[in-house]
């Protein structure tokens, strides 16, 4: 899988040069090849986009996500081309029985409290609030029916960030949080409609308004990979900058562990979905295609 990110922030133009992506900039032409590119991101709103690029950018699975004028990610693009199978797959994913979504929600809330005791651990935390993630994994029912991962992350959040720490407030750590989220969203959405999924079909978030219901139920494993950068980079921030945006964006090349080796976030995912896929039409669920972080290892630029 093509790893390097691409981040636009100036330039007047992308267009498409054989197989290459064209930045023009100041009269000047930059050539990057597509088949290195995992993802790009296009902060300035007014440089001009070609429909060639867009088509080869479908072509060779690339996510490119759009900014608004205030550097927040506004969209991204997807194809309308899915899997070969994809009316099958979608026909499958109307059928998921409840009692399975329950079973596999019941593990992604243990791997995603696991997962926030790793990046605690990392950082020297509380062992008292490990302890207790630990408590509240072991009673983790199927469904999550007593709200274990909610009753969690309040916990969570508070030793992370401080006691003073709301989540939804405006400020740096938030605006980093939801910067970096909204980015692994993105990238799993994109995945999830190569595999044939509806994305709005969740396995647990079921919000009417929600169009990334299932983006939202996988994302859940990786949180803490954005929970971890912020905590440990930009805690005393003064302003929530570019270069941290690129750091957040290349957090997708973080190395994490699934099963016994070490994969790319974006490798993770892919198998990461597949296993859901299988669990579905076989009752099969291996666990160990969960990502953890009891390894991890951030991509440096």
């Amino acid at each position: 899988m093509s790893w390097r990110t691409i981040y636009i922030t100036q330039g007047e133009r992308m267009g498409l040069y054989l197989d290459n992506l064209l930045i023009v900039k100041d009269n000047i032409e930059y050539k990057i090849p597509l088949s290195d590119i995992g993802n790009i991101i296009v902060e300035n709103i007014n440089i001009t986009i070609t429909l060639k690029l867009l088509n080869k950018i479908l072509e060779y699975g690339i996510l490119l996500i759009i900014c608004d004028e205030k550097h927040n990610p506004n969209g991204y693009l997807n194809s309308l081309i899915g899997h070969f199978r994809q009316g099958k797959i979608i026909e499958n994913q109307l059928k998921w029985e409840q009692h399975k979504k329950n079973i596999l929600w019941k593990n992604i809330v243990y791997f995603k409290l696991d997962n926030q005791k790793e990046v605690l651990k990392k950082l020297d935390k509380s062992s008292e609030i490990v302890e207790k993630l630990s408590k509240y994994q072991s009673e983790v029912r199927e469904g999550d029916r007593t709200n274990r991962e909610g009753i969690g992350a309040k916990v969570y959040f508070k030793e992370m960030f401080g006691e003073e720490f709301i989540r939804g407030n405006v400020d740096i750590i938030n605006s980093a949080l939801d910067y970096g989220y909204t980015v692994f969203n993105s990238k799993i959405s994109r995945v999830l409609a190569s595999k044939g999924l509806l994305t709005y079909l969740g396995i647990h978030h079921k919000n009417e308004y929600n169009q990334f219901n299932l983006a939202s139920d996988i994302i859940e494993v990786y949180r803490p990979i954005v929970d971890y950068y912020v905590a440990k980079f930009l805690m005393n921030a003064q302003y929530f900058g570019r270069e941290d945006r690129i750091e957040l964006v290349n957090l997708l090349n973080t190395k994490i562990l699934q099963g016994d080796y070490m994969e790319s976030v974006g490798n993770s995912l892919e198998k990461y979905i597949d296993m859901i896929i299988k669990y579905f039409e076989t009752g099969d669920l291996d666990v160990t295609k969960i990502p953890s972080l009891k390894k991890m290892r951030l991509y440096e630029l």
